[in-house]
């Protein structure tokens, strides 16, 4: 498959510091595309270093593996290996409470295949035939809230709970085949994924962000019309937005 791809990261309008990072990167040869959005947790208590460390223990995890069949596998060990070596930090007072959220994606694009590993509150779009489908599910109370119908879109945007997580990378040692993380593993047609963090959704309608990604502009342009409009809207969080265009 084609595919044209950009992400970018903003630190947003209120926000000290950006605890947001991301990882976008062709790996095994070209053969596949690599892309990770991640979200850090604990403010002071070093969300930021848990989001580098996680992308760069993801980012190196592939550079050491061998493609194999099971790129799922693979896919969730970088995860595991991210997520054990943030805990293994926990010695470290200062950084004693740290953790992320992340959504990791693998597209073999030789086959249109996709891996998903997901933990937390970032999320993955899919924009096909003019629809947006959420592929991922929120670990927080707002979110699955908002998925089971509770609450509508608009009230899960300004919910005072908004931001409350019912499941982080780093807090707990992991092993592979774990179930605490989230997997899928799509077939994919040509279509535009959209991963993110909540510094994007909280701030922007999927109608609106619908409307941008169906724009007949590159993707890098689309990105920052994302980011702008998260920031127009208040950027009260870091914002990561990543648009991958996959093609015939």
């Amino acid at each position: 498959m084609k595919t044209s791809y950009y992400g970018d990261t903003n630190i947003g309008n209120v926000r000290p510091k950006n605890e947001d990072n991301f990882v976008l990167k062709e790996v095994w040869g070209g053969t596949h595309l690599l892309a990770v959005v991640i979200d850090g947790v604990g403010g002071n208590g070093g969300g930021d270093v848990a989001a580098e460390l996680a992308a760069r223990c993801i980012a190196e995890h592939f550079y050491e593996s061998e493609r194999t069949a099971n790129s799922l596998d693979i896919l969730q060990a970088a995860v595991v290996f991210a997520n054990n070596s943030i805990y293994a930090q926990h010695y470290n007072p200062w950084l004693s409470q740290m953790s992320c959220v992340l959504t990791a994606v693998l597209i073999n694009l030789e086959t249109g295949r996709l891996d998903v590993c997901h933990v937390g509150d970032t999320r993955l779009y899919m924009l096909k035939d003019c629809v947006l489908t959420k592929v991922t599910s929120d670990h927080s109370i707002v979110g699955s809230k908002e998925e089971s119908g509770q609450i509508t879109e608009l009230e899960a945007m300004v919910h005072p709970s908004r931001n409350i997580i019912t499941r982080s990378i780093g807090k707990e040692m992991l092993y592979d085949g774990s179930e605490f993380i989230q997997t899928h593993t799509l077939h994919l047609e040509p279509c535009t994924l959209m991963l993110c963090s909540d510094g994007l959704y909280d701030m922007v309608h999927s109608s609106h962000m619908k409307g941008i990604l169906q724009e007949p502009i590159p993707a890098d342009e689309r990105v920052e019309k994302l980011i702008d409009a998260a920031l127009e809207a208040g950027g009260k969080d870091n914002v990561t937005v990543i648009v991958i265009d996959l093609m015939k």
